[in-house]
């Protein structure tokens, strides 16, 4: 019997930390069986194929199976498996053997005493198997959705971040020409001066403008790399990758809903919500469990005997304990605090969950009826930048104005795509808060 179990019994393997295998990218043949397979209630699985452009839903599902963080989250939940496993199996019975050798009186009749007995702790874990059962079962529940929230949001910041960076893209395209052009009227106003045509502040003037223009191209440059690098790390990938992602769609977005509506659907939806509910249902099991804890543990022992003079015996015994003074008070007082912690917590992050959503959707509103207006002035600013370029070919306008005129129309542009990304970062940050799908 004993061979039996020594045979069932798990043997230790060695398992060496490789660090440089850990920053390598991960295998793209591994990322595209798991992201076909993925199974997650607000994502859906989708077909990577890396020979061509990544849309922003395959770029989500990406760093749901790539990410480094979340592979540890996946093997917290393992650790939550295993104690469910745990609280489901009975103790292992214990077995004690003595032996009690005359030395004096070395009388006639007078034999080896032996003493065998046999515990088991099984009443007591019957009394509490169930509730045991019910605090793991509740746990391993709070720690999975606690995982798919935070697969979501990753998937929402790698969505976010993808979605940026055609708009940084066109931006930094812009602000290199609108420094570019500003060096150009520099040199002009340079020459210009030293011939006597133009005065010294008109001079000044131009080199704070080229300067602002110089620091603008510098800080869009900074924040194009700045996400692309930050794509990168979400999606598990080192740094000096460069990932094709496919144009944006151009369509009608849908309406936004009603505040009320996305506070109602967040509330049904959000899955960190679901693991505190789940975490509460939880703790309402463990304070079951501390009060049940206030109990008499009760533990049986079968003894054999047989003493030196040669007299067997054998019988139960029953141990327990007596509730007199500590009677699980402790653990009791523990568990109801932790209950209360526990739906404050839920009501806190209600609140939160509901101001967040507020302040998201009238930022939206705001911007997209300041886009209204941004996009009808900058078309009217392409217009005339135009018109004055028609008009310098004729010599009607000197350079000067029509490079003003164009670099005011690009300003517009900028700002119109400034717009347009914050616009698009809402909708997406609004779809995180609610768990929505994704626009």
């Amino acid at each position: 019997m004993l061979g039996v179990g020594l045979v069932a019994c798990t043997t230790y393997r060695p398992l060496p930390l490789d660090g440089e295998a850990v920053l390598e990218n991960p295998a793209p043949a591994a990322v595209v069986q798991q992201a076909g397979a993925l199974r997650h209630a607000l994502i859906r699985p989708v077909v990577l194929d890396f020979s061509a452009p990544l849309s922003l839903d395959a770029i989500s599902v990406m760093a749901v199976v790539a990410n480094p963080d979340l592979t540890a989250l996946r093997l917290q939940q393992q650790v939550a498996t295993a104690q469910l496993f745990a609280s489901g199996l009975f103790p292992d019975p214990q077995v004690s053997v003595g032996i009690d050798r005359v030395l004096a009186p070395a009388e006639a009749g007078l034999v080896t005493g032996v003493a065998g007995g046999l515990s088991l702790d099984v009443l007591g874990t019957l009394f509490t198997r169930s509730v045991d059962r019910d605090v793991a079962r509740r746990a391993s529940g709070q720690l999975r959705l606690d995982l798919a929230w935070a697969e979501w949001n990753t998937a929402g910041n790698a969505r976010l971040l993808a979605s940026r960076l055609p708009y940084l893209q066109q931006v930094d395209t812009l602000s290199q020409q609108v420094s570019a052009t500003a060096t150009q009227l520099l040199a002009q106003v340079q020459e210009a001066a030293a011939r006597g045509d133009l005065k010294a502040d008109d001079l000044q003037a131009q080199r704070a403008a080229g300067l602002d223009a110089t620091l603008r191209a510098t800080a869009a440059r900074k924040e194009l790399l700045a996400t692309r690098l930050a794509l990168n790390r979400v999606l598990g990938l080192r740094p000096d990758t460069t990932l094709a992602l496919a144009e944006p769609e151009s369509r009608p977005l849908p309406a936004r809903p009603a505040m009320a509506e996305l506070f109602t659907a967040a509330r049904r939806q959000r899955l960190d919500l679901q693991a505190l509910s789940e975490g509460y249902a939880g703790q309402e099991a463990g304070l079951k469990r501390a009060v049940l804890g206030q109990y008499p543990r009760v533990g049986l022992t079968l003894n054999r005997n047989r003493d030196t003079s040669a007299v067997h015996s054998w019988g139960p015994a029953v141990n327990l304990d007596l509730p007199l003074w500590n009677r699980n008070r402790g653990e009791i007082a523990q568990a109801a605090a932790g209950r209360d912690l526990l739906r404050a917590e839920f009501a806190a992050r209600l609140h939160q969950t509901r101001a967040d959503i507020v302040a998201l959707a009238s930022a939206l509103d705001e911007d997209e009826q300041a886009l209204v207006p941004a996009r009808a002035e900058a078309a009217a600013l392409g217009s005339l930048a135009a018109a004055y370029a028609a008009a310098a070919v004729r010599g009607d306008l000197g350079r000067s104005v029509v490079e003003a005129a164009r670099l005011a129309a690009i300003d517009k542009q900028i700002t119109v795509l400034g717009l347009e990304q914050s616009c698009t970062e809402q909708r997406i940050a609004l779809a995180l808060l609610t768990g929505d799908p994704f626009p």
